[in-house]
Formats: structure tokens, C-alpha cells, sequence
């Protein structure tokens, strides 16, 4: 037993030794960077704050990790360590490049295969460089087809339950030349990934680990696990287009974890191989399928009513309950359009406000509240204007 937990604290050293872990966290600090930056390029303001990507990146993957290391402890999926190398390599490659879209566990993963099928270890004329190489031919194609089905659900379920959160309201022009809005959702997230390495002082029981891989001693790594995602809206409300995505992606690392227990019930690497090509070509088709480049803009300028764009953290519009995607037709009894826009109609009255909103059901309900101070011009929403330049009606 004090070799068992001995090994498992091993593991999470090495996830913290580990240079992927502050490569991770450095680039989801940048990616917040930009983002701030476009958001005053286009409102002058501030939306989110620039940590909150680093957030994103590290908590909610801290349970999603928590729960594949107790799901793993006991099906004991394992790869020898050249092929975590690989992974890395891959993932590190695809995050200097700036390719966060493409960091897909499916895309992650080519790597890996390839280097199981076609990779000849040869002398490095160094010896750690030279045990490094060691097995990378030798890995289970069953072990790496779960292993790819697994991330690629847990990968649907960030983009379904997270990705949607928080999202960055942009402009844009069109194919016509006109300012239209769209939403980006950017995330970097960092999976802590806890698997068998094939030696170590742990050695197996009749009954575990659950899965055989034909190994009878085992070691335990933390490996940080690098996800990303990229997806610029402008036909769609970002919330039910990024759960209709995930639940896509989710479905198809479920499929593959199904193709990958049958390839090894059946004892045949050929299925396994099998499923790790369709995951692939799945996950390029759902990123194909959500372009929606041919579609009409949702966050546009009409001839009535203003569409909300953005809604500032913590401002007085935050406090109205208003949502995304909304329409504001009315402001203190005037209606919006025809010559009257929203900062004329918000200063009728100075001390209050009014909002008659049409919600996305196309129903109508009013939103009021008092203003203080300065506030009755800084009410926190976000509109789609031509002039992109204009302050007070940038951000109003």
C-alpha cells in the first residue's frame, strides 16, 4: 500500500515538473490578453477580466480530472512513456502555433498513432533521449481508441457546460461591408490526466486493473492534457449553438469508447484502429458542420429595436436580467429607430429608466430600474453600430 500511494504521489509531482502545465496556463493568460484588447478596439471597455480565461483553463477541469483518475484507477488504461512524449509534442506544436481550434484530443492523438505504426526508434546518441523512445511500437491501439473516446466526450462536455460561458461579443463586417456582431467563444483548458505507465513497483491483482493490457507491474503520471477551442457566432445565440456543438463532440467520444471496448473484447486492433480514424474525421466534420458562414447575422442593425450585443459585467443592465440576443424596441416609452436612438430615449428621463425588450421567444416584457449618478449614460449594454467609434454608442 505505501508503494501504491507512493507511486500515486509521483504522478501528481510530475504534473506540476511537467512544462506543459505553465505553457497551458501562459497561453490562456495571452488568449485573455487578446481579448481585452479587441474588446476595447471595438466597445472601449472591458467586458470580462483578462484572469478569467486562466480561470476557465484550470477550475473546471479540476473535477472532470478528479473523476477520470477515479474511472481510471480501476480500468487501468495505460501507454507507455514515450507515447505521453508523443502527446505532448502534439499538443505543444498546435499551442505555439496558435491553432487552439485544431487542439482537439482527435487531432492530439495523430501523433501517436502515427508513431505507433510508423515510427523506427534509432540511436539519438543520447541515452535519455534514447530511453524515451522506448515502446512507443509496443502501445495497446485498443488502450490509445478509449483513450482518445474518453477525452473526446470530456472535451463535448467542457464545450457544452463551459464554453458558452462568458462569451466575447466582437464586430465584424460582412460579406456586404456592413459591421455586424458576432460572439467568440475561446477556451484553453487544463486537464489533469492521470494514466498507467507499463513500469513500475505496482504490481497487478487478479482483479485489477480492470482492463489487461499485458502488463503485471505498473507506475502511476499526472499528465497535463491541454484542450482547446475556438468558434467565432454571428448567425446564432452562443449559449444553445455551443450546447448543440458539445453535445455533438460528446457523442462521438461515446461512440468511439464503444468501438474501442468491442475492438478489445473481440481482441482485435483493427477495430481499435478502426475508431481512432473516425474520431478523426468526426471531429473535422463537426467543425466543418458549425462554420455557418453562409448564414444570415443574428447581432445586426435594424430598422426597429436595438439587438443586445454584450451585456457589461456588474453594470446596471446586468442587473435588469436582460439577455443576450434580446431586443430592446422600446426606452422610457419611445420607440427605438426612425431617427430616435437609445441614448436620446434614455435621457427623457435621467433618474429612471424603462426598457420594453422582446425576449428570443419573440415575446414582449419591460425591464426598469432606477439610475444614479452617473449611470443613466453608462448602462452597461452593447449594440452593433456602424461607427464602431462612437462612445456613447458603443456602450451605452
Amino acid at each position: 500500500m505505501d508503494t501504491f500511494g507512493l507511486s500515486i504521489l509521483k504522478g501528481i509531482i510530475s504534473f506540476f515538473l511537467h512544462p506543459l502545465t505553465y505553457i497551458t496556463i501562459i497561453g490562456a493568460f495571452l488568449l485573455g490578453r487578446s481579448r481585452v484588447k479587441r474588446d476595447r478596439r471595438d466597445f472601449h471597455t472591458r467586458v470580462h477580466d483578462v484572469l478569467d480565461d486562466v480561470v476557465f483553463a484550470v477550475v473546471p477541469c479540476l473535477i472532470i480530472g478528479a473523476a477520470f483518475f477515479i474511472l481510471n484507477l480501476f480500468l487501468g488504461l495505460t501507454v507507455p512513456f514515450s507515447t505521453t512524449i508523443a502527446m505532448s509534442i502534439a499538443a505543444l506544436l498546435l499551442l505555439i502555433t496558435g491553432q487552439i481550434r485544431f487542439l482537439s484530443p482527435a487531432f492530439v492523438m495523430i501523433l501517436p498513432v502515427f508513431a505507433a505504426l510508423f515510427y523506427t526508434p534509432g540511436d539519438l546518441g543520447n541515452s535519455t533521449l534514447n530511453r524515451m523512445q522506448e515502446g512507443i511500437g509496443s502501445v495497446s491501439l485498443v488502450a490509445l481508441a478509449l483513450l482518445v473516446g474518453l477525452l473526446v466526450f470530456i472535451e463535448g462536455y467542457l464545450i457544452a457546460t463551459n464554453a458558452g460561458k462568458q462569451t466575447s461579443p466582437r464586430l465584424v463586417e460582412s460579406k456586404r461591408g456592413k459591421i455586424v456582431g458576432s460572439h467568440e467563444m475561446q477556451r484553453l483548458w487544463l486537464l489533469p490526466l492521470f494514466l498507467f505507465l507499463p513500469v513500475g513497483n505496482v504490481e497487478s491483482l487478479s482483479w485489477w486493473p480492470l482492463l489487461d493490457f499485458g502488463n503485471q507491474t505498473y507506475a502511476f503520471l499526472l499528465l497535463p492534457f491541454p484542450i482547446g477551442f475556438r468558434k467565432l457566432i454571428h448567425h446564432a445565440l452562443p449559449l444553445p449553438e455551443m450546447k448543440t456543438n458539445g453535445r455533438q463532440v460528446a457523442l462521438l467520444g461515446a461512440g468511439t469508447v464503444i468501438l474501442g471496448m468491442i475492438s478489445y473484447f473481440l481482441d482485435n486492433e483493427w477495430v481499435a484502429l478502426a475508431a481512432i480514424g473516425l474520431v478523426i474525421v468526426g471531429r473535422a466534420g463537426i467543425l466543418l458542420l458549425h462554420r455557418g458562414k453562409n448564414k444570415p447575422a443574428y447581432f445586426n442593425e435594424r430598422n426597429e429595436g436595438l439587438v443586445i450585443l454584450g451585456i457589461l459585467p456588474g453594470s446596471p443592465a446586468d442587473q435588469m436580467s436582460l439577455q443576450v440576443g434580446e431586443v430592446i424596441s422600446k426606452v422610457n416609452g419611445l420607440s427605438l429607430g426612425k431617427g430616435v436612438d437609445f441614448y436620446t430615449a434614455l435621457q427623457r428621463n435621467a433618474a429612471f429608466c424603462k426598457l420594453e425588450v422582446l425576449d428570443i421567444n419573440g415575446e414582449i416584457r419591460f425591464e426598469q430600474k432606477a439610475l444614479y449618478n452617473n449611470t443613466h449614460h453608462e448602462l452597461g449594454l452593447l449594440f452593433v453600430k456602424e461607427n464602431r467609434f462612437e462612445d456613447q454608442e458603443e456602450a451605452q
